[in-house]
């Protein structure tokens, strides 16, 4: 004989109440994580695609932080060069007046040698932080070289103007001094040029197309892999409900089954 105490009724019920806070339990661990998929049992494809993306994303961020890293090494060469190219108008500038030996005295001219002499250390100097500069980013076609030789090319030949050298302003080479400046901001020029191409034409360009996929991919695995509120506090209602009245319901079948226990036994 069965016991009213384990009727059909009862294991209902009880079956009933236990979903309902299986449900009410899953619907709070989403609204408190944020995600669809918290395990495996949650949705085993979807987190197999989630995790994916997931690989993907993390991927394409790796690289657009090592675009950025590229870019701002490039700011920092094109900053050096930027110092250098003002240096070199003005070097070209002090060797075109002192080019005018009838307006200047010697001791003028021996004041813009001091000032040339300055002005080439310190191109040089920038000039080779910013052949340091290079190694932090890899131009296509072996751009770096390239660049690299317009900045040597330039300081190297600047020597030529510093006191003692066959363009210093005593030498009176005032034509060969600025045929190697004028050589000089133009290679500088170019090589900024090129250093603007390769920021433009290739970093920036795919720093762009990383961030489109990344929105996209981040877009897909969210579908997939969040929670989606509005649906979820609707389950927290109905899961709540269902909870309280699923509880109600077996108390009223144990009572019930003690009644009818009690009916019996009388």
């Amino acid at each position: 004989m069965i016991s009213p105490l384990h009727s059909s009724g009862i294991l209902s019920a009880q079956f009933s109440l236990q979903r309902s806070q299986q449900g009410l339990n899953a619907t709070m661990t989403r609204l408190a994580t944020g995600r669809r998929i918290n395990s495996g049992k949650d949705d085993p494809a979807g987190l197999i695609s989630s995790e994916r993306l997931a690989a993907e994303i993390r991927a394409l961020e790796a690289e657009s932080k090592s675009i950025q890293r590229a870019d701002a090494n490039v700011n920092i060469t094109e900053g050096h060069l930027a110092n250098v190219s003002d240096m070199m108008a003005e070097l070209k500038g002090l060797v075109v007046a002192s080019s005018n030996t009838a307006g200047l005295s010697d001791a003028e001219i021996a004041a813009n040698q001091v000032q040339i002499d300055s002005l080439v250390a310190s191109i040089q100097r920038f000039g080779g932080e910013a052949v340091r500069s290079l190694d932090g980013f890899h131009m296509p076609d072996d751009g770096n070289a390239g660049v690299e030789t317009r900045i040597t090319d330039t300081t190297s030949g600047l020597a030529s103007l510093v006191s003692g050298g066959s363009n210093a302003l005593a030498s009176g080479n005032f034509e060969a001094a600025l045929a190697v400046i004028d050589q000089g901001i133009t290679d500088v020029a170019s090589a900024r040029g090129e250093l603007g191409a390769f920021q433009r034409n290739v970093l920036q360009p795919r720093f762009n197309s990383n961030q489109v996929s990344l929105e996209n991919l981040m877009e897909s695995r969210s579908r997939i892999a969040d929670a989606d509120y509005a649906e979820e506090t609707s389950n927290l209602n109905k899961f709540e409900i269902l909870t309280k009245s699923g509880m109600k319901v077996l108390k009223l079948a144990q009572q019930s089954a003690r009644d009818v226990l009690s009916l019996l036994e009388g």
